[in-house]
């Protein structure tokens, strides 16, 4: 009901919200080796796509490998939905 009113109010992000509920659901083999090996390969396959989403997540790749130790912290919290973003990432994005 609440998507349907948002995209009603022209205030849905389509392309984020379909990322959102099905992740990166190519086909495609991943050509570019995961750089941590605490990144399922799912969740490297999501970021790959994620890094292409939107101008806000334009770079995340590098960051997260120039500051690995940093997205490890976060990565290893007991609620890391509550914690900040390495990387500026918090006030970069939206609450969705």
């Amino acid at each position: 009901m609440v998507t349907m009113i948002m995209d009603g109010d022209e205030s849905l992000n389509r392309i984020e919200l379909d990322f959102f509920l099905k992740g990166n659901t190519s086909l495609d083999a991943i050509e570019m080796k995961k750089p941590f090996p605490w990144i399922s390969e799912n969740a490297w396959k999501d970021i790959l796509k994620l890094d292409n989403l939107n101008p806000s997540w334009t770079g995340f790749i590098e960051n997260l490998k120039a500051n690995g130790t940093e997205f490890k912290k976060w990565y290893d919290l007991e609620t890391p939905e509550k914690a900040d973003l390495p990387c500026g990432y918090s006030q970069k994005l939206n609450s969705f």
